[in-house]
């Protein structure tokens, strides 16, 4: 008896169970057909398609470089007597940072000022000299040249006189042989005084070559001294010291390093393949906290560094003041490509849904469902690159789309 009521029901079991595996399909295959219909009227309103081109801008990462950056090192060897940076100072052009002392460079500077000033009392008395013996031998010709006129004066009397016997001939020609004799001694001296003019002006250079070797020296050794004192050469910014006052340095010894401000630019690195994209004198814009500045591309480095290179972007205009050496920037380089962009209205109730499909509107009536990906540009606009064959689209939220084709009659619902 129980097993015939077992039996039983299972047979009505199985009379109920089978109506309603049944029915739950039915409803399943209606709900399925009625959401491939019911999407809302809202959303099935073609929205018209607007492209721009723009610039392809190829974007980067880097820092602000200085165009200069110069290492100071001991002039020679000394002591620091004088310090006037510490790291990160800002400087100006011609501000004195530090000064040696050398006490051996300042020994022979007083032994140069010595010597030239002793050289230069000798030439003046060895010149002064050489004048007197000038003097004396032009006066010495001036004297052999007057007894040789008085000797003419002489000679022609005696010869009047030997002509009327007064003299004898004898006499008049002991005088002739005294006055040719006085035209050899003026001779003589004329000469004489030529070889001295040639050597005194000889003398005259060489007392002044000695002079300008001594000064030469003390100018060099004085050169040398003023390169003790160590002036900023352009506007800048202290990056690194290694000295402090009255440190013992060697001549070549590193003492600080300095940075120039008014003249950075920005190193940035871009993807390896954009290089056939890049030419100097493209447009670029430098993005940093603080604000965006104007630039161009001034170098393109081809070398690739882990899948990179690098491009070096030069300011349009004066470097601003919160611009720093070592910052962390962004780049974007406006190429000579052409890139299309697409946007399209963004729905009212965008923010309700969390994924739309975009489908693309055909001239066959057909929605046809894409892989676009979009993005959104601001409160009432989405973008996407990708180009499609027409001008319309429908955005439909994820929930409303289980097919990847929709008919549906256009008419005039085209905006």
């Amino acid at each position: 008896m129980k097993q015939l009521l077992i039996t039983k029901k299972r047979k009505t079991l199985k009379r109920f169970l089978i109506p309603l595996i049944i029915s739950i399909g039915v409803a399943f295959l209606y709900f399925s057909w009625l959401s491939k219909d019911s999407i809302p009227e809202e959303y099935l309103k073609p929205i018209k398609i607007a492209s721009t081109t723009e610039s392809k801008i190829l974007k980067g990462i880097g820092t602000i470089q200085p165009t200069q950056r110069e290492l100071v090192s001991a002039p020679s060897d000394g002591t620091i007597k004088l310090l006037n940076i510490r790291e990160g100072q800002t400087i100006k052009r011609g501000d004195i940072l530090a000064e040696l002392n050398n006490y051996d460079l300042e020994q022979k500077i007083h032994t140069a000022q010595l010597e030239l000033l002793n050289i230069s009392s000798q030439v003046s008395i060895d010149k002064s000299n050489l004048a007197i013996r000038l003097s004396q031998v032009q006066s010495e010709l001036a004297n052999s040249v007057m007894q040789l006129k008085q000797q003419k004066l002489e000679l022609n009397a005696n010869e009047a006189l030997a002509e009327k016997g007064i003299i004898s001939s004898i006499r008049f020609k002991q005088s002739r042989m005294q006055f040719e004799q006085n035209e050899l001694e003026v001779e003589a001296k004329k000469a004489e005084l030529a070889l001295f003019k040639d050597a005194y002006e000889q003398q005259l250079i060489a007392y002044a070559n000695k002079i300008k070797l001594a000064q030469n020296q003390l100018e060099y050794l004085n050169k040398k001294q003023s390169k003790l004192i160590l002036t900023a050469q352009f506007d800048g910014v202290i990056s690194q010291n290694s000295s402090k006052l009255g440190q013992v340095v060697k001549q070549g010894q590193s003492l600080f390093e300095l940075i120039e401000t008014n003249n950075l630019l920005a190193k940035v690195q871009v993807p390896q393949y954009s290089s056939d994209q890049l030419e100097r004198g493209q447009a670029a814009e430098i993005i940093t906290p603080s604000g965006r500045i104007q630039a161009k591309v001034d170098y393109i480095d081809t070398v690739i560094r882990n899948g990179s290179i690098n491009v070096f972007l030069t300011l349009n205009s004066v470097t601003p003041n919160w611009l720093r050496s070592d910052q962390a920037i962004e780049a974007n380089i406006y190429t000579a490509q052409q890139q299309a962009t697409y946007n399209i209205q963004k729905p009212h109730d965008f923010n309700d849904f969390k994924h739309w499909n975009i489908f693309e509107v055909n001239a066959n009536n057909q929605a046809v469902l894409t892989r676009i990906n979009y993005h959104e540009v601001d409160s009432s606009q989405l973008s996407f690159e990708e180009k499609l064959s027409g001008n319309y689209v429908l955005l439909i939220p994820d929930k409303y789309t289980k097919e990847h084709t929709i008919d549906f009659n256009l008419g005039s619902s085209h905006d």
